[in-house]
């Protein structure tokens, strides 16, 4: 079975069809050493980290990809399957070369 691509994302832009999914983001909280919460300015998501060995702060521009897990209450979750440092990233670029790329698709 071929595995699918994570599919790029602005946190407003998650859709309940999507699985594997790929966020770029601040790291907005730490709420202990398992969950963090990512914004993007487009809105806000937590992640699972359980089992993940990566050294991070608040305010770090990080990459996240994962599956995308939504429960009872429609909470949208990421179980984190690779972090990336993204600190040389020109976020706002980023962002405006998604968008574009989000018209041509």
């Amino acid at each position: 079975m071929e595995k699918q691509y994570a599919k790029q994302r602005m946190i407003k832009d998650i859709t309940v069809e999507d699985s594997h999914i790929q966020v770029t983001a601040y790291v907005k909280e730490i709420l202990d050493d398992n969950f963090i919460i990512l914004d993007d300015k487009t809105g806000e998501i937590k992640v699972n980290l359980e089992d993940k060995d990566f050294a991070f702060n608040k305010d770090d521009l990080i990459n996240i990809i994962g599956f995308l897990n939504i429960n009872f209450d429609g909470e949208k979750e990421i179980e984190a399957e690779i972090i990336q440092d993204m600190t040389n990233l020109n976020f706002d670029y980023y962002q405006k070369i998604y968008e574009i790329k989000k018209t041509l698709i």
